[in-house]
């Protein structure tokens, strides 16, 4: 692994095995053509393919790739999580490994990023996004309980195609909690951020693992992990409730 690289890249793997060392080949392309040095940290997240197989051929052959080969299936955002922790770059991608999120693109947040020096995250808003209708209505129902539960700013667009400075890593990865799921975090430490316009590719191959009942597990971990919201409801319920109580005593004693 190259030390002190200027960007770390991290995607989590899982049944990618078909089309990795392709991902690994356009991001070395996208890297040289603009004379960066990189770090590719890609995580198995317990595949049951060859996907693990595939990251250790394509990691003896590319010196700026390493893997991360984990004991057991944790999820997308676990997995992301432990190639966070890491990452030594000075900027920060993360991406998925289903090349919807070009590796072209990498670019439009990295210059965003630089350019915005008072700004601690920037986030993909995509043109024309190609996912299926039940992801879409997902990622709308995600973003609205982002804003009522972190405050995030409305123009964000929560996606997981970022480009993150190591001071906000850093933070993000002291947190202490069950479900690590990156953007609340980055929510609930930051609000100096921003978005781009980038491209979204069809899916080619494979298919979404978000089904309705994982995109609902996946929309309650994101605002119980860390959110503050479900307790302020919870008191203000108990509020009301005594309130009520209190009323109806001064009405039967009046």
């Amino acid at each position: 692994m190259m030390t002190d690289p200027y960007l770390s890249i991290i995607v989590p793997c899982y049944r990618s095995s078909d089309w990795l060392a392709d991902l690994s080949e356009q991001i070395k392309n996208v890297m040289q053509a603009q004379g960066w040095s990189y770090e590719l940290i890609l995580v198995n997240d317990c595949s049951p393919d060859g996907t693990w197989k595939t990251i250790q051929s394509i990691a003896s052959t590319v010196p700026s790739v390493c893997g991360i080969n984990l004991a057991f299936n944790t999820g997308q955002f676990r997995a992301t999580f432990c190639g966070l922790q890491q990452a030594a770059g000075q900027i920060i991608v993360t991406m998925d490994d289903d090349l919807q999120q070009p590796p072209e693109e990498i670019p439009a947040l990295v210059n965003a990023l630089e350019a915005s020096p008072e700004c601690d995250a920037v986030f993909a808003r995509y043109r024309g996004k190609k996912h299926g209708l039940l992801r879409n209505l997902g990622s709308t129902v995600m973003n609205t309980l982002f804003r009522l539960s972190y405050g995030k700013p409305k123009e964000i667009r929560s996606t997981t195609f970022r480009a993150l400075r190591p001071a906000l890593v850093k933070s993000i990865c002291q947190y202490s909690t069950v479900n690590p799921n990156i953007n609340p975090l980055i929510f609930q430490t930051t609000q100096r951020l921003r978005s781009v316009d980038v491209r979204h590719e069809d899916r080619q191959r494979g298919r979404s693992g978000y089904g309705l009942i994982k995109l609902f597990r996946l929309m309650t971990d994101n605002v119980l992990s860390v959110s503050t919201l479900p307790l302020k409801l919870v008191t203000s319920i108990g509020v009301l409730a005594a309130l009520g109580r209190v009323l109806l005593a001064l009405y039967y004693l009046i």
